[in-house]
């Protein structure tokens, strides 16, 4: 017994290896090198229909992030359906309605974005090992971090080379990971659906948040998502590209965290 103690304590401990967040090597982790950016440099932005849009944006302020991972890309129905099994939950059921109110019936799609609640999206990133993004932490990977290039959009200055858009989308939500990634390998960060971060939308608070490694305010109504989604427009009436388009990565959005549609999904994000 005492011979075999060793090995029946580490097959017990690689059991209890094995077990724990099953979902975390299902996951293609991106490294982005932490450093300080401009958060939210662009602070006006030209809607599709012409608008100037203020306050749309997130806080313009230079902040600092520590080195993270992130998701490749946006994680799928086949990963969220894996994790409900090792879980015990029930697969919840597609969006019946459209973000719109129209009738849809979406069916579940492995390859396609998880089309989750913002507390489903937390709840997935625990199991897996990992987070939810901050919105600083999206928005600097979406900008391509230390390998940035500037462009306007996430690894383009042209959004339908990166992005599932209005122009390109045929009217709906894409599978994850089609187009070309942006600087650190990261894709559909410009368009196809808006993606969950950590932080509250409270734009009364902003001024309270650290500027290392923000989370953003400490309460609020509403969360925010980040990315924007498909069926958002890039050129105005005239037919020509937006100087400044709302798929920006300095764009934010605010909903109810309950809320499930065709326009929400989620990456997640680890510390090293």
């Amino acid at each position: 017994m005492i011979r075999t103690f060793p090995f029946l304590l580490t097959g017990l401990l690689l059991f209890y290896a094995c077990n724990q967040h099953q979902g975390q090597s299902s996951i293609d982790w991106v490294f982005v090198e932490g450093g300080s950016f401009e958060q939210g440099k662009n602070q006006i932005i030209v809607s599709p229909k012409g608008d100037t849009i203020r306050g749309f944006t997130s806080p313009n302020r230079l902040v600092e992030l520590d080195d993270f991972y992130i998701s490749k890309t946006e994680i799928t129905v086949k990963q969220f359906r894996e994790f409900c099994e090792h879980t015990g939950r029930k697969m919840p059921d597609p969006p019946v309605e459209s973000a719109h109110g129209i009738r849809v019936y979406y069916q579940w799609i492995d390859e396609n974005p998880m089309l989750a609640t913002w507390h489903e999206a937390h709840d997935f990133a625990v199991w897996a090992g990992g987070r939810l993004p901050t919105e600083a932490e999206w928005e600097y990977a979406a900008k391509g971090g230390k390998k940035s290039q500037g462009y306007l959009y996430s690894g383009s200055n042209n959004q339908l080379e990166v992005g599932w858009v209005g122009e390109n989308s045929d009217s709906t939500f894409h599978a994850v990971g089609l187009l070309k990634p942006n600087e650190p390998g990261l894709c559909d960060m410009t368009g196809n659906v808006s993606e969950w971060v950590s932080d509250w939308y409270n734009p009364a608070k902003d001024s309270l948040v650290s500027l290392k490694n923000p989370q953003g305010p400490p309460d609020g109504v509403f969360r925010i998502s980040e990315g924007l989604r498909w069926f958002y427009n890039t050129r105005g009436e005239d037919g020509k590209p937006l100087p400044y388009g709302i798929h920006m990565p300095e764009t934010r959005y605010q909903s109810q965290p309950e809320t499930r549609n065709e326009g929400f999904g989620f990456e997640i994000a680890k510390n090293i």
